[in-house]
């Protein structure tokens, strides 16, 4: 397995469930940097799972496709906050943090299924 990818996954998983965290308890404006930083974080989790994806069993593709929707629709929602301003970004932190912890758990349920011990094949009687 790819211990790299398993790694750099679950990391960029953690730091981008923490940054949306973060972001969710600062006011609108404090928020602005922590949600660019979080689509930042989002695009290399998204580029990552696009990479290694291909590499892995069918129940973790699944996953990865399920992460990979998941971060789409954060960036676009994290953009869409930015752009908003200080005086809609606040109401959307809450739906944004709830967005990153669905794609964080599909993403940390892909690297598990994709490392996870394969059963043993039954011998052929």
């Amino acid at each position: 397995m790819n211990n790299d990818f398993v790694n750099k996954a679950l990391e960029s998983a953690r730091s981008l469930q923490q940054t949306v965290a973060d972001a969710a308890t600062k006011g609108a404006e404090q928020a602005k940097p922590l949600v660019a930083d979080a689509v930042a974080k989002a695009q290399d989790l998204q580029k990552t799972i696009v990479e290694q994806a291909p590499q892995y069993g069918e129940a973790a593709q699944a996953h990865l496709q399920t992460a990979k929707g998941h971060l789409s629709t954060f960036i676009s929602t994290a953009q869409d906050v930015l752009a908003k301003g200080a005086a809609g970004a606040q109401a959307s932190l809450t739906p944004l943090a709830e967005n990153a912890r669905h794609a964080v758990h599909q993403a940390a349920k892909a690297v598990t299924e994709a490392t996870a011990p394969k059963p043993p094949v039954p011998p052929a009687s």
